[in-house]
């Protein structure tokens, strides 16, 4: 990896974030727990570890140098729960270093599950769950939804749109089964960075649909990038393995269409003057709003979408539509999102300033998307759903 400053700075860097980190969660779950040093040292097969005689947490350099700020932190935390377990119990974690308190510890500190596993576990699979083996249910979902994007390349409209519909249902099943069930849903995390200070209005439209139409919660906050030194803008997309890797598709797949089409609109007026800044906001934003009219039609009686559900309002709705109504009234992700994030604040975005000419144009175009795979070959493996074949 290549540093832009001298490696004792990047270090310093490194080690200021992850005090700030240690120190924010202590204060925001106010945990009493004693203030504990933080090094770095040399490993490729320990993530981290905690020294309880020394009172110090250790995290590997490969881990900090070769993997995402987020994977770091959930480490970082890991170790703070055998911490808190140490200094509750009076029991050196050698005992039982991953039994019912270090589960409670892990709830309190706020350690996303996929962390929260024993040490040796996190050693021995790769750090990001996208590449770990799937059960054999997970494994056919998907792969169904890869050959129905497929099929949605169709040049027929109609049978596109069947296809698109077809992805939707499959996950509308699969979201109603998961509903049905007594047991506590494992949740997954997908960090999106694009190296960008800022959240574009685009972006935000997007996060949008995907809350409101694919079955997860997304956040945005301020991340360190360690190869930098500089904080970033990221986009977190949480629900369970299956929702969110459907998700994080749908996010590369929108962000690249909103880019073809835009190049598209601009050779349209190739010897006029060029689409301002306002005129491709617009105009972004137009497709997303009219995709996600689309989306909200599917979710209502039609042809295409038997009627299976009526609502508080007495409008029946379509099976999709039940999931994500039913989906929106489960209270779980809620729950884990607050105890991983209890300080979450909303906000939206201003649609002020727009120009409507390149809005409804751009809204026109929305409402003939359909779900595939990508129009252009520039998203390459972002889209990690179509990637694993």
């Amino acid at each position: 990896m290549q540093y832009s400053f001298d490696f004792y700075d990047w270090e310093r860097g490194v080690l200021q974030e992850l005090y700030r980190e240690y120190r924010s969660v202590a204060y925001s779950r106010k945990l009493t727990l004693k203030p504990a040093a933080i090094t770095l040292f040399d490993s490729d097969t320990q993530w981290g570890c905690w020294n309880r005689l020394t009172h110090t947490i250790s995290l590997s350099r490969h881990l900090v140098q070769k993997h995402p700020w987020f994977q770091v932190l959930g480490i970082l935390r890991h170790e703070m729960a055998h911490q808190w377990v140490d200094e509750t119990s009076g029991v050196a974690s050698s005992g039982l270093p991953h039994g019912e308190r270090f589960r409670l510890a892990c709830r309190l500190i706020g350690v996303p599950q996929e962390f929260s596993k024993a040490s040796s576990h996190l050693r021995e699979n790769a750090l990001d769950w996208r590449e770990e083996t799937r059960d054999e249910f997970a494994e056919k979902l998907l792969d169904k939804v890869r050959k129905l994007l497929a099929l949605a390349t169709s040049s027929n409209e109609h049978e596109a749109l069947l296809a698109m519909n077809k992805v939707r249902e499959l996950y509308a099943k699969y979201n109603l089964e998961q509903a049905t069930q007594d047991a506590r849903s494992q949740f997954a995390h997908i960090v999106i960075c694009h190296g960008k200070r800022r959240i574009e209005a685009h972006q935000n439209k997007i996060m949008g649909i995907l809350v409101g139409h694919f079955f997860v919660q997304v956040l945005t906050y301020s991340q360190f990038d360690a190869a930098t030194g500089e904080r970033h803008r990221a986009i977190e997309i949480i629900g369970t393995r299956e929702n969110a890797l459907m998700a994080e598709y749908v996010y590369h797949f929108l962000l690249g269409q909103t880019d073809y089409w835009v190049r598209e609109a601009a050779k349209s007026k190739a010897g006029r003057r060029p689409l301002s800044r306002v005129a491709r906001k617009s105009y972004r934003l137009g497709i997303l709003e009219g995709f996600a009219e689309k989306l909200a039609r599917a979710e209502s009686p039609g042809e295409d979408s038997p009627t299976e559900f009526a609502g508080s309002t007495g409008t029946e709705l379509s099976l999709i539509g039940k999931a994500v109504a039913t989906f929106k009234k489960d209270r779980q992700l809620g729950e884990y999102m607050s105890e991983i994030y209890p300080r979450i604040s909303t906000r939206g975005f201003s649609w002020r300033g727009l120009d409507d000419s390149a809005f409804c144009a751009g809204r026109s175009v929305g409402q003939t998307l359909t779900l595939n795979k990508a129009v252009t070959t520039t998203q390459g493996n972002q889209g990690r759903l179509l990637s694993v074949d």
